[in-house]
Parts: structure tokens; C-alpha cells; sequence
């Protein structure tokens, strides 16, 4: 019976060929593409020899489905018009635990941010809230959060990056105050060589939660107030665009449009409302342009499992990990009033498991510049901050005039643990 070559297979087989006949490959380190398909093809530097036909057919027998046919299942560096596009691609990546270098170019249609370097620039602090499944309170602490940095005096700036479905510009902004224009708007604008200065003053508005506090929260919503053609443009917004020669993807388009709303409005710190999910959009905002994300967690089997999709991707190809695996933080997210030291307990542990066996170093206890903590070390990832689930907060309502005053206490008891670390973390300071 022929044995079926199945997905994850194809390329632990498609490396170990490369190794066993790497010196027949040519001098330069050969590139594996894998295409949408899943398909395999060795990208080679050198000439055509008359072994690489054997070694072609080999290679697309041990391949089955998930190979080309044997004539194309081989390229070479003097067919291309512009090899650049693969020696050079930024999602080109060195394969981890090879005696020879090998690389591997992964044709995504999604996903490709997860594995991509932060895009460094200058920026005032930013932190993104995310949770890897829905419905874990992220949108309710942000808006807490901001609330409670306006009350010190901080001028906060509040990106809705949730496209797929928006939420933190509703809560912090009543009807009467949204503003014209949103995200969608700026990017199939800027697409189009129109996101000029009046249509960046026309996505911001000002949320009625700090006006008696001494800050501000400045609120960019996905869409404008009167918003007619949401599907149209979110249909388009995603694309790459070429500017000026160039092709600007669209974590770089996210990029500009952070530096220039930054540039205008000069906040102390920026908070992004990520999507969640495994989507690109959460990559981006995750792993590209903060400074620290905040991973809301509840305590479940489908919750961890989850985030250990994510966290073994990181860990399998290990690329850009170390830039920004110091920037994250587990939140416990609606913890239960009911039993809720052994739920913090469990949720400690589940966190601190699923770092330990992904992204922390194994090393010896002798070696320190290691990335590996105690299991109780609250500055560590894993650790969480604490958000503790209250019915003061089921029907949450920040647009009602009192809504802080009255619910003061409460509202302390239940974020004040993650309002006080999450500040530290961003800002270095908490003034309580």
C-alpha cells in the first residue's frame, strides 16, 4: 500500500533530502518553497547538472501530491528575471536545527506577520490588547485602562484595530460624538493618493469618559458616523499598494498610519484594540508595532490551546522570537468570584506551562542570560495580571455620566491589579 504524504510530511521530508544531497545542490544554501498549495520546489543557485534530473524524480517521489513534476520541481537562480524576489524576500527564513544552511520561502495567503521583525521607528509608547478567542473582556479593560490614565493626567490615544468587528470606538464614543472618517476610510484612501491632513484631523474625536479628568482620550474608530459602504472597503483594505516604485504591505500602511496620527495629536501613550484570532491584523498589531501586548486569557482547554497554535509557530522557526518575546503578558481575563484563588492558581499554572514547554529557554540554573523564569516570578510573561469578573460590569456602560463615580470601588477591586502593572509595563510609572 502506497503511503500518503500528507501536509505537515512534505517538508521534514523536502530538509532531510536537502541535507542527505546538499553537497550535489550547488555552493550557495538552497531555498525550499513551499506554495499556497502547500506544494515543494528546490530553488537552487547553481547550473543545471545531469544528476539533478535523478535527484528530481527522487524528490517528487518522496514528495507524492505535494510535490511538482519532476521537470519544474527544481528552478534555478538564471531562470528567474529577478531572483531578488526570493533571495531577498523578507519572509525568506534560516531553518533551525540544520548542519547546512537551508532555507525556507513560505507562500502564505495569510499569516506571514507572525514571523516578521517589529517595524522600528520612533514612536510615543503603544500597547495592543489581544485575545486569542473572543469574549474575554479586552475591550472592557481598555477602555478602563484609558479611562484611568486620562484620570492621571496621560493624554491617551485609542485605535480601533478590530476591523472585523469593531467595538472599543462604540464604548468609548457615544453616536453624537463619532467622527467622520475611520481606519477603513484612511486605507483605500491612501490607496488612492488621498489620506490628506483633513481626513486624519476627521478620524478623531474626543470621548466624554475624561472630561473630568485632567487627560484626554482621543478615540480613531474602524468607520465614520455615517458609514455606508463598510464591506466595500474592508473587502479592500488588506492589499499591497505600490508607492512611488515601491510596494508597501500592509503592515507598513498600519505603520504610517500610527506615525501620523501620532505625529498630530502627540499623545503619551497609544492602546490598540486588537482583533482576535490568528488573523494578520493581530500579527501585525501583536508582534510589529507595540512596544508590549497584553494576551487576554480565560481559563479553558480551547483557550490554551489556542495560544499554543501560536506559541509552537513562533517556537518551530524561532526567526524574530527574541525581538519582541520580552513584550508579552498573559492577563487573566473575567476571573470568577467563586473559588477565585485556585482559579488564579490554575490559570498560573496553564500559563506558565504553555511558556515553558514553547518559547522559554531550557537551560542549566548556572546560566543567566537566558530567556526562562520561576514559575512564580510575577515579572515574568507567564504571569498574569489579574482582571476579576464582577456583575457590576456584565451590562458595561462607560457613556453613563456616573457610571465611574458609582461603581468606584468595584471597579478598583477589579482592575486595579492589571491598571497598576499594565501602566508600569508601558510607562514605567503608575501614580495611584
Amino acid at each position: 500500500m502506497t503511503h500518503t504524504v500528507r501536509f505537515q510530511d512534505a517538508l521534514p521530508i523536502a530538509i532531510q533530502f536537502t541535507e542527505e544531497h546538499y553537497d550535489c545542490l550547488g555552493k550557495e544554501p538552497p531555498v525550499l518553497i513551499r506554495d499556497l498549495y502547500g506544494k515543494i520546489r528546490l530553488f537552487l543557485h547553481s547550473e543545471q547538472t545531469p544528476q539533478h534530473k535523478a535527484l528530481a524524480e527522487s524528490l517528487t517521489a518522496l514528495l507524492g501530491h505535494f510535490s511538482y513534476i519532476t521537470d519544474a520541481v527544481f528552478i534555478y537562480e538564471q531562470d528567474f528575471f529577478n531572483s531578488k524576489t526570493i533571495t531577498d524576500s523578507p519572509d525568506k527564513i534560516r531553518i533551525p536545527d540544520t548542519k547546512q544552511p537551508i532555507y525556507l520561502l513560505d507562500r502564505q495567503i495569510t499569516g506571514q506577520d507572525w514571523l516578521r521583525q517589529p517595524i522600528q521607528e520612533q514612536h510615543p509608547p503603544r500597547a495592543t490588547l489581544f485575545g486569542i478567542k473572543g469574549g474575554v473582556g479586552r475591550s472592557t479593560a481598555l477602555a478602563i485602562w484609558a479611562w484611568d490614565l486620562a484620570k492621571q493626567g496621560k493624554k491617551v490615544l485609542v485605535v480601533d484595530l478590530d476591523l472585523e468587528s469593531p467595538g472599543i470606538g462604540q464604548i468609548l464614543l457615544p453616536q453624537k460624538y463619532l467622527p467622520d472618517f475611520g481606519v477603513i476610510d484612511w486605507l483605500v484612501e491612501e490607496a488612492v493618493g488621498q489620506a490628506d491632513d483633513h481626513l486624519l484631523r476627521d478620524m478623531v474625536a474626543t470621548s466624554p469618559l475624561a472630561e473630568t479628568s485632567e487627560g484626554v482620550i482621543r478615540v480613531v474608530t474602524t468607520a465614520g458616523s455615517n458609514e455606508q459602504d463598510y464591506i466595500a472597503k474592508l473587502s479592500r483594505v488588506y492589499m499591497d499598494i505600490n508607492q512611488n516604485g515601491d510596494t508597501l504591505d500592509f503592515a507598513h500602511r498600519l505603520a504610517r498610519l500610527l506615525q501620523q496620527l501620532e505625529a498630530q495629536e502627540k499623545p503619551d501613550i497609544v492602546l490598540l484594540d486588537s482583533r482576535a484570532g490568528i488573523h494578520d491584523i493581530a500579527a501585525i498589531a501583536v508582534n510589529r508595532l507595540t512596544d508590549m501586548a497584553f494576551l487576554f486569557a480565560i481559563n479553558t482547554p480551547q483557550t490554551w490551546q489556542a495560544y499554543r497554535y501560536l506559541f509552537s509557530h513562533w517556537q518551530k522557526w524561532n526567526v524574530n522570537l527574541t525581538t519582541f518575546r520580552e513584550n508579552l503578558k498573559i492577563v487573566a481575563g473575567m476571573v470568577p468570584e467563586l473559588g477565585r484563588e485556585d482559579y488564579i492558581s490554575r490559570c498560573k499554572e496553564a500559563a506558565y506551562n504553555l511558556f515553558l514547554e514553547t518559547i522559554y529557554e531550557q537551560t542549566a540554573a548556572e546560566e543567566l542570560d537566558t530567556f526562562n523564569f520561576a514559575a512564580d516570578d510575577n515579572s515574568a510573561p507567564h504571569f498574569p495580571l489579574e482582571v476579576l469578573w464582577n456583575i457590576t460590569f456584565q451590562e458595561f456602560n462607560p457613556q453613563s455620566e456616573d457610571y465611574f463615580r458609582i461603581n468606584g470601588a468595584q471597579l478598583n477591586a477589579c482592575y486595579g491589579n492589571f491598571l497598576q502593572m499594565a501602566t508600569q509595563l508601558v510607562l514605567g510609572e503608575y501614580i495611584s
